[in-house]
């Protein structure tokens, strides 16, 4: 049975003026840059799951994949044990679309294509709140490529900093105000 949603928000963070609240979402993103070498993005095989081991308990790797007519679509290929235990399920070879609750599911789907249409890093702060559970966390989406241009991969982390509701009030503020 679906969760009841109650509210879902989500704020865009500004790399340079945001991302310093989530200091390890800072660290993930000099990571991703490091990687580069010089190309657009790195490719999944430059990530070394031995350079960032306590990150791998958040990350998620979504395969991105081009139907037909050239539309998108995305499936997790896999999921960290952190992030399973906050869901209470393992999303590896689900689609964003099928997590629950659907509302839930068409945001982070919005959020992928997103950062596959910028070619760029993207981060977010995300609340939701359902007759279940409460869940407030900050998120970064950073694009991979095999040949260095074409995004076959997204890689996404959350922060250690996780269900700080104050911290999100605090950044839907400070955006309010810069737009």
């Amino acid at each position: 049975m679906e969760e009841l949603l109650e509210q879902i928000q989500a704020a865009k963070l500004d790399l340079a003026r945001d991302l310093p609240r989530y200091p390890d979402l800072c660290r993930v993103l000099d990571y991703w840059k490091s990687k580069k070498a010089g190309r657009t993005m790195p490719a999944r095989a430059d990530i070394d799951p031995v350079e960032i081991p306590r990150l791998l308990p958040r990350v998620m790797l979504v395969d991105v994949e081009s139907g037909p007519a050239g539309e998108l679509d995305f499936r997790y290929r896999l999921s960290g044990t952190g992030i399973s235990n906050v869901h209470g399920y393992d999303a590896t070879g689900l689609r964003p679309l099928d997590l629950k609750p659907t509302t839930y599911g068409k945001l982070i789907d919005a959020h992928y294509r997103a950062a596959a249409g910028d070619r760029a890093p993207l981060a977010h702060v995300i609340v939701l709140v359902t007759d279940k559970k409460h869940r407030s966390y900050a998120r970064i989406i950073l694009p991979l490529s095999d040949d260095g241009e074409t995004i076959n991969m997204l890689m996404t982390v959350d922060s250690e900093t996780q269900n700080l509701l104050q911290e999100f009030l605090e950044t839907i503020q400070a955006i309010g105000r810069r737009d």
